[in-house]
């Protein structure tokens, strides 16, 4: 490559973005407008790739395109050329070198299974800028971003799933001295047969989804078609989608009554977002087509603060009164990071000493009213736990202590309570103080669980290598969780333990979790079906054809009504 290529870039770096462009046919477009976005990202121009992660070669991208990488390497032997495969956010998951010399190059600019190769990491690359493109690319030489790779050449094209989204990208690429513009043709080709294997292997049902969606994937109303496993979104509608509402929207989509009314409508983001659903119905199947829109400022609902109110209190007054808050609802249900939220909202207060209440052992109550005279804020947790007669000694310490913050004290008393597993002295104490908030049991709240699987990841999992794919996290929604965010802690930091592939899939949870009925009421023949074919399950070990046989069914009506009642094993598509 020219060195004038080189003095390009070099100018357009030192210049900045509003600069010039530099003298027409030394540098493509499409290389100056990546050239722009590399330096606008602060993409590395020096170094290579630095950033590593684990990768999944269990992959639906790695499981369509491994034959195809495998067939080319064999046919592209003793050429030069090496094979690259990028997942959707930039990440080498293949490579196919033709011999070890040439890897051993490879290795030493971190061009290895792993690294990201994404264009706001290392700027422009044949992997990383064919997906922001959304085309083909020809890189070579100076024209890559980073001169660690100024020494290569690559030809590479993005990779689509039938829906039209870019799963990846796909490269073939190799010393400068092999290169030539045959390398843009056999890459395409190379694609195709990857996006061909992947349309083989999608659903039927997923491949009807697409063919709807492209009735609405230019429309400026935020829209988002979906069933069970799939969701497409057009541009408008991306801000709205995740893993988290694919499943949350699912889940209201379940418990709507679709025989009574055909359109269903409801609040998400505090009230700020109103959707609108209705129910479409093709033959066999169904999906369904969600509108977004924002909801007027002034009509959106306001929360109420925790504590009480200041009309009609005096100054000291309100401060006696927010000096305890008092925070109900069942163990485990996340009484006490209520607790900790309305302690900082309230900003003001002294270092934090958590106290925990139980039945077997007495509470030192003087150490508690003395850590309160300190300065200390403290965190009563388990008030429920507290016996008849220890009921007077903590009003006194109420009491006392919201007189002291009357007279000028700061600090806050917080307590975690249970009214319905408390003694009648305690619960009647509670009442009097007033409940300044309520926390529900996860059986009421199932919309929590998708953030609350996402914090205790993020706690967990530091490398954050795992995420949750949505159908397991719908039956995790539809569990009833008796040990409450106790159970569901426990449940999701032994799977980030135990498996080994960077998406939790449904057949990866415990047992009785993959079989989490439905929280749609179903009548009672749908009841007693449900059980019959869980135990059909059973005794054929999970084979889904012995199954059929004992229950006296086919095979497609078993798969039919699974789901239908919410017990098939599919994973999230594409």
């Amino acid at each position: 490559m020219s060195d004038a290529v080189r003095e390009a870039k070099r100018h357009l770096m030192r210049a900045g973005l509003l600069s010039g462009a530099p003298d027409e046919g030394v540098v493509p477009d499409l290389i100056l407008r990546s050239w722009r976005r590399s330096i606008g990202n602060s993409a590395d121009s020096t170094l290579p790739s630095q950033k590593f992660d684990e990768i999944d070669t269990d992959s639906i991208l790695r499981r369509a395109a491994d034959p195809v990488l495998d067939r080319w390497q064999d046919q592209l032997v003793d050429t030069g050329t090496t094979l690259f495969l990028s997942d959707r956010a930039g990440s080498i998951v293949a490579r196919r070198a033709s011999d070890r010399g040439l890897q051993r190059k490879l290795d030493r600019v971190n061009a290895a299974e792993g690294f990201d190769y994404s264009e706001d990491s290392i700027g422009t690359n044949g992997l990383g800028t064919s997906m922001v493109e959304g085309r083909a690319v020809y890189i070579e030489g100076s024209q890559h971003f980073n001169e660690s790779l100024s020494v290569l050449a690559c030809a590479a094209v993005p990779v689509y799933t039938p829906s039209g989204l870019v799963i990846g990208s796909v490269s073939l690429g190799g010393p400068l001295a092999i290169a030539n513009s045959l390398m843009v043709t056999l890459t395409k080709e190379i694609g195709q047969q990857i996006e061909e294997r992947l349309k083989a292997a999608a659903r039927p049902q997923d491949l009807a989804l697409a063919m709807s969606f492209m009735r609405y994937a230019n429309s400026r109303r935020p829209t988002v078609i979906m069933d069970r496993e799939s969701l497409l979104a057009n541009t408008p509608g991306l801000p709205y989608v995740s893993v988290d509402s694919h499943v949350l929207l699912w889940d209201r989509l379940s418990a709507h009554n679709w025989a009574v009314a055909s359109t269903a409508r409801w609040d998400i983001e505090s009230g700020a977002v109103a959707v609108t659903a209705r129910r479409v119905v093709e033959g066999a199947r169904d999906y369904y087509v969600l509108h977004f829109a924002p909801v007027p400022r002034d009509e959106v609902p306001t929360a109420a603060p925790i504590g009480p109110s200041a009309h009609g209190d005096s100054a000291s007054r309100e401060a006696a009164q927010a000096a305890v808050t008092v925070i109900d609802g069942p163990r485990g249900s996340g009484r006490a990071s209520r607790a900790l939220d309305a302690r900082a909202g309230r900003g003001e207060g002294g270092e934090l000493e958590v106290v925990v209440l139980s039945t077997d052992t007495a509470t030192p109550w003087s150490a508690v009213a003395d850590l309160l005279e300190g300065g200390r804020d403290v965190l009563v947790r388990r008030l429920e736990s507290v016996h008849d007669h220890e009921a007077v000694v903590v009003a006194t310490l109420v009491r006392e202590h919201r007189a002291a913050v009357a007279a000028g004290r700061r600090n806050q008393l917080l307590i975690t309570s249970c009214a319905e597993a408390s003694s009648p002295e305690v619960a009647a104490l509670v009442d009097h103080w007033g409940i300044d908030a309520r926390t529900e049991a996860l059986s009421a709240a199932p919309d929590r669980i998708p953030g609350l699987v996402r914090s205790i990841l993020d706690q967990v999992d530091t490398t954050r290598r795992h995420s949750m794919s949505p159908t397991a996290l719908q039956s995790l929604m539809q569990w009833e969780w008796p040990g409450n965010i106790a159970e569901l802690t426990a449940t999701v930091t032994t799977l980030a333990s135990s498996v080994t592939a960077s998406v939790i899939e449904r057949h990866h949870l415990p047992e009785h979790l993959q079989r989490a009925p439905s929280r749609r009421k179903m009548t009672m023949m749908e009841s007693a079906e449900r059980d019959a074919i869980v135990e059909a399950l059973d005794r054929a070990g999970g084979n889904k054809s012995m199954a059929a046989e004992l229950l006296g069914i086919g095979r497609t009506t078993l798969y039919r009504r699974l789901r239908q009642l919410g017990l098939d094993d599919g994973e999230a598509s594409l």
